[in-house]
């Protein structure tokens, strides 16, 4: 076998790679018809690359001397300049973004992970992997405001952003770009209870919201879901996972044994939040038509698709603030958040609903304190009161202040000497 080795020794005086030498050879195989050449890329940080491939040129047709003279000086030329090429992109915070979220595509969430992606490669795509730094990172997800009402984002909000960013960075640490993916190492304080968060709805708006979402145009389960919502104050994973079985209308019983959220059915999540709560009269209705519409459909589930198959988390009900349409947000509300706005009530998460039960359950007295805790899945008062602190606090100055509870006795120690 003759070999012809041709090294350019030179280095390319390009600070935008690493890559220092390319070195090539010619190789005349046996009982091959074509020149082959293998090669060895050399990196500054030491790394060496290596390859052969067939360059199709037959050897009955060119000599050694031609692939010697001719051919290697040309292709040492073009694949230098290519190879620059390509390791320039591969440093590029935008090579492995687009990785990341082409592989992305498999997943369920793929359109709300896509719209946090767009976010985040808006301000870094033009930077190198490289150089970007934890601290830039942190500073970029703690500046974040939310698209719609300009207010910061909350800490798990941030969190859901910080994970594109891992994805994005373990792939340019699997290709030894960078000797570590920091961004593991990113933690954000944990943040105090918001009450303001915990907003329930005021009775008439309730009553608004219930008759306006009959129309099927805010989805054909909406007002049902609604319906139990409020007047059971079930949480939106425990209400989708609700089947026929779990539904006593004779007794009047909800056994709550399960939850939907995010395509995966699981058990509730503590011994507390596994319980059995009285149906209120306010509920039989909107239980008895899903259960009819269950049968219809032959499915177990109270809440299901056309074909009977169950939700798989509660923004199919629930709809999305912003649509995306041709790769572009279109920012118009959907279902849950267009409602509120027809009927012009105060964006709230579909989660006040849940909320609004236990306040307007804390302001009847109709329940001790105990009572709305089992009926919450709550597992203790403590978490009742941390919950509803706000609308519990004050309440307690419109006491009467006339009752006795110690039968006249109490401040009175000459009644009580006189019993003794």
């Amino acid at each position: 076998m003759s070999m012809l080795i041709v090294s350019d020794t030179k280095s390319l005086n390009n600070k935008e790679t690493n890559v220092l030498t390319i070195n090539a050879s010619i190789l005349n195989r046996k009982n091959r018809k074509y020149w082959y050449i293998k090669y060895q890329v050399l990196f500054e940080n030491g790394d060496v690359k290596k390859a052969e491939f067939s360059t199709k040129v037959m050897k009955s047709e060119k000599t050694l001397h031609y692939m010697k003279s001719k051919f290697l000086p040309t292709w040492l030329s073009k694949n230098r300049e290519n190879l620059s090429i390509q390791e320039q992109k591969s440093k590029m915070f935008d090579y492995y973004a687009s990785l990341f979220i082409e592989d992305y595509k498999k997943w369920h969430d793929y359109k709300i992970v896509k719209y946090r992606f767009n976010r985040i490669l808006k301000d870094f795509k033009s930077l190198e992997i490289t150089k970007i730094t934890k601290l830039q990172v942190k500073q970029w997800l703690l500046s974040l405001k939310d698209s719609q009402t300009n207010k910061d984002i909350t800490r798990n909000t941030r969190i859901k952003y910080l994970r594109v960013f891992h994805g994005i960075f373990e792939l340019a640490l699997d290709n030894n770009v960078i000797p570590k993916n920091f961004t593991f190492e990113i933690k954000f304080d944990k943040e105090r209870r918001d009450l303001t968060r915990v907003k329930p709805f005021e009775a008439n708006e309730v009553h608004i919201l219930l008759e306006r979402s009959k129309d099927p145009m805010y989805s054909k389960l909406l007002h049902n879901y609604l319906g139990i919502a409020f007047n059971q104050g079930m949480s939106p994973s425990e209400i989708l996972g609700l089947q026929i079985k779990d539904i006593d209308l004779d007794k009047q019983v909800i056994s709550i044994k399960r939850n939907v959220t995010k395509g995966k059915i699981k058990e509730t999540k503590t011994i507390y939040r596994d319980r059995d709560i009285p149906m209120f009269n306010s509920s039989i209705n909107y239980f008895q038509k899903l259960i009819n519409e269950a049968n219809k459909k032959s499915s177990i589930w109270l809440f299901s698709m056309d074909d009977g198959t169950y939700i798989k988390d509660v923004q199919y009900i629930r709809g999305t603030r912003q649509l995306e349409a041709n790769n572009k947000i279109v920012k118009y509300q959907t279902q849950w958040y267009k409602l509120l706005a027809d009927c012009n009530i105060e964006y709230r998460d579909l989660k006040n609903c849940r909320h609004t039960f236990a306040v307007s359950a804390i302001e009847s007295k109709a329940f001790s304190m105990q009572e709305i805790a089992n009926i919450l899945g709550h597992g203790s008062l403590r978490m009742l009161l941390e919950h509803y602190a706000k609308w519990i606090g004050d309440k307690a100055l419109n006491a009467d202040k006339s009752i006795d509870l110690f039968c006249g006795t109490l401040g009175d120690t000459s009644k009580v000497s006189q019993n003794l």
